[in-house]
């Protein structure tokens, strides 16, 4: 029965004001009659005549992992119109009488083919044109097949890409990465988040970081202490260690950890207060055997590239000068797991507990006294030097290491003591040979952990504190509004000042805190039970907690792009102009106040990062440059090459001609607004400070500025023949 048959047949149905179930079923019936009809008498029914090679697509992702479900694999069966409806009931969200009708249009058109044989693939083929010419286009969505094209694989297979920096060469597992990222971005932007906000990354108005990792959380802090304590039980490890005994075996339990961890984040792994925590561990060390610890710890952790794509692990190791006064009377955890009691006698005895009282105060033993972390003050002093050493000199061939990071932590008590004022020195001394510190300014008696490019968190829950067991946090997603854009759909719209800026800046901040409702929706359905990925840190763990509490993370929103945006306002770069300066603050002021309002409507803690922009800077450069052919005024790079990108977060451009004092002060007024991590990068190009010099620095940076943390940024060109590492850029 064609097309114009069927339309007649229900018209005159239709005039006899039937109902439309009955009409559908009267129709249904003629058309099976016809089926037979055509059929010559000796051919037996159609589901015998037609056979499906059904490509077995199991529900165990084991089963899909070993190819078990392909092509080649499949079994035939008879033909089912029954199971496309199911399938689509199911799959697609149809209705039941929606469901037959696509099914039965499907079943027509293989017979009409006249086909003994087909594939499940060319049934789903079949089905998705079927939705499509019936107009279910949001129903085809969710049928979707997510792949990728073989050029596209080629592509990745024979050239690196340069989307991330920390995987060193091009290898097996980095194609695997890629692969999978193509993949799980088409997944993410699908299936996690709504249209509005796909839609608005696509467009660049805002930059879903690791999208390409979305069944992960962003970054985290971990404790030493909770390996010291606990060992290694693991459920991604087939044994189970018990506690260190020995300063060897506690590295090697931090490297699994760290390895282990790096499966469940996308960003970086900080271990804070990284040599007071070690001390407990080095009283019987000399110097020499402390040289080699340190040295062990640092190229382990830089060598250590084993998982997504064979990157190194992206760590920050958290250096303090002294023991802060919010540890000094902490109980200190030394080998085993045990704490530790010093008898009159000097006798010096392990348990497993320290009694406490109702406030939670250690309770000190009848003719002894509880070892705390100030009485460790000195190994972790000297440790802090000993780990210095080795990032002065570098690897084998002189080169700085990128990972483990230098997080060297500066306070008041840096300055006034003696014993920490030498190694401050020490360290300014490290940073003139090769820039690997990053100075971490503590002001008042703040607890601060460091990580990633530039996170930065307040430690403000005390039961943390005084059992840094449980001091650990999660940076959960971070989501970057991209400023210059905003400044264009506000003048497209007739706002030319800075207000319509704001209010288009606050409208994507709306959108971004709706992704991470999206997203922490999504991770909590995959961490609600065992054989779920996010399970094994969702789960509540040895001390009692969870390890990632959702309630307790931080949700981020960054910025790209502040310069350029005021450009658009002005017609002035940041630091040329005291009006094009006074606007950012405008802005960025703006921001941190949306930040705080939003925190209170939800009860989350949400605040401002400056955005690691390593692939957003250039991706949303070239969105712009496509939809808004305005920001060629305003993009920086080479527009012809395609190597365009916009200013990181709130920075001054990078080749400003001001001088190291005035970058420092011109960013630091908006690091108080940036509550979770800013940075600011003294570019000295090929010429190193002086160890004196960067100690001033350092020092009127502390007193006098609000900045967050400086680093040291020199130029180093290394040969790859002969592996000399030098001063500058250098060609030849």
């Amino acid at each position: 029965m064609n097309h114009n048959e069927l339309n007649f047949l229900k018209k005159e149905l239709a005039l006899l004001n039937l109902p439309e179930e009955s009409i559908s079923e009267i129709i249904n019936k003629i058309e099976e009659h016809y089926l037979k009809t055509v059929l010559p008498f000796n051919q037996p029914p159609l589901p015998q005549i037609v056979q499906v090679f059904q490509e077995e697509r199991s529900a165990d992702s084991t089963d899909i992992s070993l190819l078990v479900a392909t092509p080649t694999k499949g079994t035939l069966v008879p033909w089912d119109r029954g199971r496309i409806k199911e399938a689509l009931i199911r799959e697609a969200g149809l209705e039941e009488k929606e469901a037959e009708e696509v099914a039965y249009a499907v079943e027509k058109k293989i017979f009409a083919a006249e086909m003994k044989v087909v594939t499940t693939s060319l049934i789903r083929a079949l089905v998705d044109n079927e939705l499509f010419e019936r107009g279910y286009t949001k129903k085809l969505t969710k049928q979707k097949v997510i792949g990728i094209p073989t050029y596209d694989i080629n592509q990745l297979i024979f050239s690196k890409t340069l989307e991330n920096s920390n995987i060193a060469a091009n290898n097996p597992e980095a194609v695997n990465l890629a692969l999978a990222e193509a993949i799980l971005k088409q997944y993410a932007l699908q299936n996690i988040f709504s249209q509005d906000v796909a839609e608005a990354h696509l467009k660049g108005a805002i930059h879903l970081h690791d999208l390409g990792y979305p069944i992960r959380c962003y970054c985290s802090g971990h404790s030493l202490e909770f390996i010291k304590k606990y060992g290694l039980n693991l459920p991604t490890l087939n044994s189970i260690s018990k506690p260190a005994n020995h300063a060897r075996t506690l590295t090697g339990h931090l490297n699994t950890f760290l390895a282990s961890m790096q499966a469940y984040y996308a960003g970086a792994l900080g271990i804070g207060f990284f040599n007071i925590f070690y001390a407990p561990f080095l009283t019987n060390l000399s110097d020499r055997e402390l040289k080699q610890e340190a040295q062990y710890i640092i190229f382990s952790g830089s060598q250590n590239a084993f998982s997504r794509g064979s990157q190194t692990l992206f760590l920050d190791y958290n250096i303090n000068t002294g023991v802060p006064s919010y540890l000094a009377d902490v109980p200190a955890i030394g080998p085993k797991g045990k704490y530790l009691i010093r008898y009159k006698n000097g006798e010096i005895k392990p348990v497993d507990e320290i009694p406490r009282d109702k406030e939670d105060h250690p309770i000190e033993p009848k003719n002894g006294h509880i070892l705390r972390y100030k009485d460790f003050e000195g190994e972790a002093q000297r440790f802090a030097k000993a780990m210095l050493s080795v990032w002065e000199e570098g690897d084998a061939i002189g080169q700085p290491f990128f990972f483990p990071k230098c997080d060297f932590h500066v306070s008041e008590e840096t300055f006034k003591d003696s014993k920490q004022y030498e190694i401050f020195r020490y360290a300014c001394q490290v940073a003139a040979k090769n820039g690997a510190v990053y100075f971490i300014f503590d002001r008042g008696n703040e607890a601060i952990l460091s990580q990633c490019c530039r996170l930065r968190e307040k430690v403000t829950d005390t039961y943390t504190l005084k059992h840094p067991e449980s001091l650990r946090f999660c940076g959960f997603q971070i989501v970057t509004i991209n400023l210059p854009q905003a400044a264009y759909r506000a003048q497209r719209n007739g706002e030319k000042g800075v207000k319509g800026v704001i209010e288009e800046v606050e409208k994507m901040m709306d959108l971004a805190m709706k992704a991470h409702f999206q997203k922490r929706r999504f991770i909590e359905r995959i961490g609600k039970a065992p054989g779920l990925p996010m399970w094994p840190v969702l789960r509540t763990v040895e001390d009692g907690r969870p390890y990632i509490d959702l309630d307790k993370s931080t949700y981020l929103i960054g910025m790209i792009g502040l310069n350029e945006c005021t450009k658009a306002l002005t017609g002035y770069d940041l630091h040329e102009d005291k009006n094009t300066y006074k606007l950012g603050l405008e802005i960025i002021a703006a921001m941190h106040l949306k930040a705080k309002k939003l925190q209170e409507e939800t009860g989350l803690k949400i605040s401002l990062e400056e955005t690691p922009a390593e692939s957003a800077s250039l991706r949303l450069a070239k969105v712009d440059l496509r939809e808004y052919p305005e920001s060629k005024k305003y993009v920086r790079g080479n527009q012809e090459q395609g190597k365009v990108y916009y200013t990181n977060s709130v920075h001054f451009v990078s080749d400003a001609p001001i001088s190291i004092i005035e970058r420092i002060e011109g960013q630091a007024r908006f690091n108080t607004m940036i509550e979770s991590g800013a940075i600011t990068h003294c570019f000295v190009g090929e010429k190193m400070p002086s160890p004196e010099s960067i100690e001033n620095l350092v020092k009127k940076t502390f007193y006098h500025t609000e900045s967050a943390q400086i680093v040291i940024s020199p130029e180093f060109t290394v040969c790859n023949d002969c592996h000399t590492v030098s001063l500058g850029y250098n060609r030849e």
